[in-house]
This record gives C-alpha cells, sequence and structure tokens, in this order.
C-alpha cells in the first residue's frame, strides 16, 4: 500500500489540529519513545507555537521571550498535544542558558511521508 499525498496531508492536518502548546525544560536524561513529558519543566515556557503547513509537512515554533527564564539552563523541549494530555515529542540537547535579553526558537519540522 502507498500513502497517497491527499491521504499525507489528511494526517497532517489531524495532527496541526491537535498540537497544542509547547514547553522547555532542564532535565537531561535521553529521550525514549515511553517518555510522559518533560523530565523537569519550566511552566513558564508552557505557550502556544506558531504553525505552518506545508504540502505533507508542519513547521512548528516555540518563541520564549526575552522576558521569560533569564539564567535558566534549557535542555529540553516538547510539543503538546490535546490541551496538554498526550505528548508528541521530546528532544535533549547540550544546556543553553538564557539571558535576559536572549529570545529562544525552538523549530521542529514534521514530514510525513510514503515508504
Amino acid at each position: 500500500m502507498v500513502l497517497l499525498s491527499d491521504g499525507l496531508n489528511r494526517v497532517r492536518d489531524l495532527v496541526n489540529n491537535d498540537i497544542f502548546k509547547c514547553q522547555a525544560g532542564t532535565g537531561t536524561t535521553s529521550p525514549t519513545p515511553a517518555d510522559t513529558g518533560l523530565e523537569t519543566a519550566d511552566s513558564n515556557t508552557l505557550l502556544a507555537p506558531s504553525k505552518t503547513t506545508a504540502s505533507e509537512s508542519i513547521q512548528v515554533t516555540h518563541t520564549i521571550n526575552s522576558t521569560i527564564g533569564s539564567g535558566t539552563s534549557y535542555s529540553e523541549q516538547e510539543i503538546q498535544l490535546n490541551s496538554g494530555t498526550d505528548h508528541l515529542n521530546r528532544i535533549v540537547h547540550t544546556a543553553i542558558t538564557k539571558g535576559s535579553e536572549d529570545e529562544f526558537n525552538y523549530i521542529t519540522n514534521i514530514f510525513f511521508k510514503s515508504l
């Protein structure tokens, strides 16, 4: 079976409509499929993302502006679905300490492909 572009774009739209908010944190444990959220979330970063769709893809941008988290060393981020009850992903990266004038942008590109 091959999923057609129309089908892939329908799946894209379903996922896009379920994306609720994004959040960053300070956890450092490697992500696993069994994770149920961030290891150490910073509730100040729980924000609605901007989303852009294109054929068979979604780009999600989580912006943490300069007034949030000054002095915090962020090292993980997630995308939440369905009012925050489900989680789409979790990434862990080298910690970056946020200064008072810094703006952080986590950009996640999600691609839907037929194999």
